[in-house]
């Protein structure tokens, strides 16, 4: 801005990258105006801006924390980009977004456009406060689009939450992200899924120390199926326990799908994170080559405060030390008060460690004979489980005495069986008798049965006729049992009079059309 006394008149020079602009004005007071009125433009499209201070002229700059601040701030970039403004993108987030008082941008709903319009719509979040959320699942981003969300994350200031789960990054991105955030000390991230992306173990240990750095540290980590290796988990737990924020911030934690992470020597540095006090309340470590009898230890000591979900499925126990481990394991089990689902499926579990898991709500389990031993004994004794999942067990003939000590069971509700029959007929017969004694009991508390891929064949029939005087279950999973159009008739009968199933599943039973057609008449009536 410059005043020429010889003119009495002043001038305003705006330069862009593109051109020039020289304007000359007759007083401050038009002079004052036209600066407020720019800057009132500019920080109406880019809220989260700053702008440099004018002597002499006081403005009132409006910062706009709407939906519609979005819109504007699209609509120029998209002028600045040279591309056409996609109104049902600004219809979506006025209307839809905004009457659901939704923060969670979600890519999916544009997957349609172009990559050019993705990346325009993501560079307007970082000049906007009404998004909080940026969510991206199974959509396969390219690098215009990553590279305006780096540039998001660099200058966004409401941004909490971000989810780029199999969105095809490249294995830099955690350490540009990093960069990124070096840049904003103002960013409010908390929350990080970058699920199913094949990711460089330095730069993600890298980034995990600088989110942890900022205001409101590490809540939520989604690392699962990342390629993460087991040299890469020193840096990484080092990164978590970096600073005293981990034990007051992080509560969800998952490291699944990442083979041979937690198998070595190295896996004891996750042990010794874990064993800090924390607040975790979510905890996901499946198929990380993981012995499970090595890992209790770290969890009683650090996670039996507030932990609600416990996945430790598809990795093993080593056996050898069990009856060393065993009294931990027990304490673990008997301190967890918060625990209410555990899953240790697709492993040889010890019988010994059954007896203490049947402590706790939510099972998710491998079993076999002796496992099935212990069930029968101990599980009418236990009045807390829930949601009981023992299928592809092998359990086959034992189910005659596991399925009666699962009757009268007021707190089960859920039950899956599914793949554990493969029996001769005879057997086969008496066990779904069992089976139907158990629902048709009075006292029968169920409302979900899978038996799922069990291979019933017709001898399935006389489970589904009993399902017409059924008055408990609300889903039922008969999937994968070959049960021919014979099954579809009963199935038909049975839905004529019952009221409270509200979920059939009935893929793979080799059903044809007039099968399909007697379940048609039967919903009709």
């Amino acid at each position: 801005i410059s005043n020429n006394p010889n003119s009495f008149s002043l001038q305003v020079i705006i330069d862009t990258d593109k051109s020039s602009f020289s304007l000359r004005f007759e007083s401050r007071e038009h002079l004052s105006h036209v600066v407020s009125h720019i800057n009132f433009a500019l920080s109406r499209i880019f809220n989260n801006s700053t702008f440099a201070y004018v002597p002499s002229f006081h403005y009132y700059v409006c910062v706009y924390s709407s939906q519609r601040g979005f819109s504007e701030t699209y609509a120029a970039l998209c002028d600045y980009n040279g591309i056409s403004c996609k109104e049902e993108v600004q219809w979506d987030v006025d209307t839809i977004y905004h009457s659901q008082d939704n923060r969670e941008f979600n890519l999916l709903d544009f997957s349609h456009l172009e990559s050019r319009d993705l990346a325009v719509i993501v560079a307007s979040m970082a000049y906007n406060t009404w998004f909080t959320k940026l969510y991206c699942k199974d959509l396969r981003i390219g690098s215009e689009v990553t590279e305006q969300v780096l540039h998001t994350i660099s200058k966004s200031s409401s941004i909490e939450e971000i989810t780029l789960e199999n969105a095809g990054l490249k294995s830099d991105f955690p350490q540009k992200m990093s960069t990124a955030l070096s840049e904003n000390p103002a960013s409010v991230i908390h929350s990080l899924n970058l699920a199913n992306n094949s990711l460089d173990n330095q730069g993600v240990s890298s980034l995990i120390q600088q989110v942890c750095r900022l205001s409101k540290g590490l809540r939520l980590l989604n690392l699962s199926k990342t390629s993460l290796s087991s040299k890469g988990v020193v840096s990484l737990s080092q990164a978590l326990c970096s600073t005293d924020e981990y034990s007051n911030s992080l509560i969800h934690l998952d490291l699944s799908k990442n083979p041979g992470l937690l198998s070595g020597d190295d896996a004891l540095n996750m042990y010794l994170c874990l064993s800090q006090p924390n607040c975790l309340v979510h905890l996901d470590l499946s198929g990380t080559d993981c012995y499970v009898d090595s890992l209790f230890g770290a969890l009683l000591r650090g996670c039996c405060a507030d932990l609600s979900f416990l996945n430790l499925s598809k990795n093993s126990f080593s056996h050898r030390k069990v009856k060393d481990t065993l009294p931990l394991f027990r304490q673990f089990f008997s301190s967890a008060f918060s625990l209410t689902y555990v899953s240790l499926a697709s492993m040889k579990l010890p019988p010994d460690v059954l007896r203490y898991l049947l402590l706790c709500p939510s099972l998710s389990l491998q079993l076999r004979s002796a496992g099935a031993a212990v069930l029968q004994e101990l599980f009418p004794r236990v009045s807390s489980i829930g949601t009981l999942d023992i299928s592809d067990n092998g359990l086959d003939g034992d189910l005659l005495t596991v399925l009666p000590a699962l009757s009268r069971h007021s707190s089960l509700k859920h039950l899956s069986l599914g793949k554990n029959f493969n029996i001769k007929n005879r057997v086969l017969d008496e066990v779904l008798q069992k089976l139907v004694q158990l629902i048709q009991e009075e006292e029968c508390a169920l409302q979900s049965l899978s038996l799922s891929d069990s291979r019933l064949r017709s001898r399935g029939t006389v489970l589904v006729n009993a399902l017409g005087s059924n008055t408990c279950l609300r889903k039922v999973d008969l999937s994968g049992n070959n049960m021919d159009d014979i099954g579809a008739k009963m199935l038909s009968k049975a839905l004529q009079i019952n009221t409270t199933l509200r979920s059939v599943t009935w893929d793979r039973n080799n059903t044809s059309a007039a099968g399909f057609l007697d379940v048609a008449r039967a919903l009709e009536q």
